[in-house]
């Protein structure tokens, strides 16, 4: 009998790239019947220094910010979850995750959500950021406690920044 992926996290930042990983996630889900788990990551730290408050200090986060973040990152898990419903995935679970991406990707959700495969796009930050901090996904393929599947093509296996070579 042939092993199947059982639960499925998929994490998504709102890049082309997640995006392209939800897509692929669902069609696996699909395929082998199994749970997918949507995630979003926020970081207080993304948020440092923005909002209306005259109060902001040092690392000061504003609440209302962060809040208002929160309910658009719910709203769009949630439209990916019907997403994902219409494709024929029976069970989706989505959840609005406060911590750090690349630990809790490769680590801590993957225990809780109890996912034997995460599926993350190739990168979502910029070439600068991931020259400095390294992208999550090569942090959650160098630590992860289940498979993980990098996404880097749409359901046709189109890249996005594949160049074509010239034709001899």
């Amino acid at each position: 009998m042939t092993e199947r992926y059982q639960h499925i996290l998929v994490g998504v930042d709102g890049s082309k790239q997640a995006r392209r990983a939800l897509d692929k996630a669902i069609a696996v889900a699909v395929r082998n019947d199994a749970e997918l788990i949507i995630i979003t990551i926020m970081s207080g730290g993304d948020y440092v220094g923005l909002g209306n408050n005259t109060r902001v200090g040092f690392g000061y986060v504003d609440q209302q910010v962060m809040d208002e973040e929160r309910q658009i990152q719910e709203k769009t898990v949630d439209e990916y979850r019907q997403r994902a419903q219409k494709a024929g995935v029976k069970q989706v679970v989505t959840s609005v995750y406060y911590g750090h991406a690349k630990v809790d990707l490769a680590r801590t959700l993957p225990k809780d959500y109890h996912a034997d495969l995460i599926m993350i796009g190739a990168t979502g930050v910029n070439v600068v950021e991931r020259m400095l901090m390294g992208s999550t996904a090569s942090y959650v393929v160098a630590n992860a406690v289940c498979d993980v599947l990098i996404v880097r093509t749409d359901l046709e296996n189109h890249g996005s920044n594949l160049k074509h070579l010239p034709t001899a």
